[in-house]
């Protein structure tokens, strides 16, 4: 069997790293892979706080 090259080998670990998240019903589950074959993850079973301020309301043009 030949050797796996490191991207190939993380892609592999983030794919297992998803199906593994969605089974378990994770909300969120993000993966970012770099060309060196590191793996960053930001997975919660919540969804991030934050985000904007701004409410439907304050979007109206013209006023």
């Amino acid at each position: 069997m030949s050797r796996l090259n490191p991207q190939t080998a993380a892609k592999n670990t983030a794919a297992a790293l998803l199906r593994e998240a969605r089974e378990a019903g994770w909300l969120r589950a993000k993966f970012e892979i770099r060309p060196d074959g590191s793996v960053s993850v930001d997975a919660g079973m919540s969804e991030p706080e934050g985000g904007d301020d701004f409410l439907s309301s304050d979007l109206r043009m013209g006023e």
